[in-house]
């Protein structure tokens, strides 16, 4: 991975991520964002996925898993 498609995974998560906040909110104002809401967790669980996708692009960039770009 070069450091160019490190950073347009990083921008697809921050969009996703924004996305999730929009929904997440949309639910908190219709009083639904709880955890017995199947589309609440849904939505936990995606942004969780992210998180760990956000942790994994940083471990291999700290760890020098990149390649240099051709």
């Amino acid at each position: 991975m070069t450091l160019e498609q490190y950073n347009d995974a990083i921008k697809e998560i921050l969009a996703e991520q924004q996305k999730i906040g929009q929904s997440t909110a949309q639910l908190a104002m219709t009083g639904q964002a709880n955890p017995t809401n199947p589309e609440f967790t849904r939505i936990m669980t995606s942004q969780w996925t992210l998180m760990q996708k956000i942790a994994k692009l940083n471990t291999e960039l700290m760890m020098g898993i990149m390649t240099p770009k051709k």
